[in-house]
C-alpha cells in the first residue's frame, strides 16, 4: 500500500470540485437551449435532432476542455478556494462560450443563421459551431493554467486572453474563408456549410481546432506578469502570429505530402467526401497539437 499515495484532505477538494463540474454539465443544457431560444428536449427527444446534439456535445467538451486544468486545484491551496475557483471559473467559462458562439454567429458566418440550420438538422453547421466553440476552449484553458492565481488580476488576464484569441480567430478565420473564395471560385466556405456538406465542416473544424492549438502555443512561450497586461498581451499577439504561420507551413507541408496526388478540391466540394474531409482535419489538429507541445 505504499505504492498508492493518498491524501484525505486534498482527495476530498477533487471530489467536490468534481461534483461541480457535474453541477455545471447538469446545467448546460439547459442553459444552451436558453441562449439559442431553443427547446433542448425537443430537440434531443421528440425530433432525435443530430445536429443539436453535436452542437451541444461541442459546448460540453469545450467546458471540460477549460475546466479540466483547474479541477484538481493545487496542493496546498486552501479547500475553500479551490472549490471556489472551479465553480467560479466554470460559471465564467459557461458565459465565454456563450458569447464565443454569439461572434461566431454574426461575424464570421453573418450570412447563415446557426440556430435555424441546427433547428433544420444540418449538421454540417453543427460541426463548424462545435469546431469553433472547441477551439476557444483550447485557447482559454491555456490561459487559465497561465494564470492560475485565484485573484481580480487573474481574470482580467483571463478575459484579456478570450479577447486576444477571439480577434485573432475570427481575423484569421475570415481571411481563410477570403483565400478559400479566391483559389476556389465560385465557391464559398458558407454556401457549403449551409448546402450540408460534412466534408468541408470536417476540414474546417480540424483547421480552425488546429490553429487554436498553435494559438495557445504562446502560454509556453510568453512569461505571466500580473502588472503588466499590456506587454503580455502584446508579445501574446507576436507570438501567437508566428506559431499559426509555422502551423500553415507545415500542414501545408504535411497535406501535400500525405495526400500526394490526390486531387483535395474535387474530393471535398465535388464529392463531398466526408474521409478525406476528418483526415485533413486531422492533419491540422496533429501539426497544431505538435507545436503546442515543444
Amino acid at each position: 500500500m505504499d505504492m498508492i499515495y493518498w491524501d484525505h484532505y486534498y482527495n476530498i477538494i477533487v471530489l467536490t470540485n468534481l461534483l461541480i463540474v457535474v453541477a455545471l454539465f447538469a446545467s448546460l443544457r439547459l442553459f444552451s437551449g436558453m441562449i439559442s431560444h431553443i427547446s433542448a428536449r425537443r430537440e434531443l427527444l421528440e425530433k432525435d435532432n443530430p445536429a443539436f446534439g453535436i452542437s451541444l456535445a461541442g459546448a460540453a467538451l469545450g467546458i471540460t476542455i477549460m475546466v479540466s486544468g483547474l479541477i484538481y486545484g493545487h496542493y496546498g491551496q486552501a479547500r475553500i478556494e479551490s472549490i471556489s475557483m472551479v465553480a467560479v471559473l466554470g460559471a465564467v467559462g459557461i458565459l465565454l462560450m456563450a458569447l464565443t458562439r454569439l461572434i461566431f454567429d454574426k461575424i464570421t458566418m453573418r450570412e447563415i443563421s446557426l440556430r435555424d440550420e441546427i433547428v433544420k438538422g444540418n449538421i454540417a453547421v453543427a460541426i463548424a459551431d462545435a469546431g469553433n466553440v472547441l477551439a476557444a476552449a483550447i485557447i482559454i484553458r491555456a490561459v487559465m493554467i497561465w494564470s492560475s492565481v485565484f485573484s481580480v488580476e487573474s481574470f482580467l488576464t483571463l478575459f484579456s486572453g478570450y479577447a486576444i484569441s477571439q480577434i485573432l480567430l475570427t481575423v484569421l478565420t475570415l481571411l481563410s474563408m477570403a483565400a478559400f473564395a479566391r483559389l476556389n471560385k465560385g465557391h464559398r466556405v458558407q454556401d457549403h456549410l449551409s448546402q450540408g456538406n460534412i466534408a468541408l465542416a470536417l476540414r474546417f473544424s480540424g483547421q480552425k481546432i488546429g490553429m487554436a492549438f498553435a494559438i495557445a502555443a504562446a502560454a509556453h512561450v510568453v512569461v505571466y506578469e500580473v502588472y503588466d497586461l499590456a506587454t503580455i498581451a502584446v508579445a501574446w499577439v507576436c507570438v501567437s502570429l508566428v506559431a499559426v504561420a509555422v502551423w500553415a507551413v507545415l500542414a501545408q507541408i504535411a497535406e501535400r505530402l500525405i495526400l500526394f496526388r490526390i486531387n483535395g478540391k474535387k474530393e471535398v466540394l465535388e464529392q463531398r467526401n466526408i474521409a478525406l474531409g476528418i483526415f485533413h482535419a486531422a492533419i491540422f489538429i496533429a501539426i497544431g497539437m505538435m507545436i503546442f507541445s515543444l
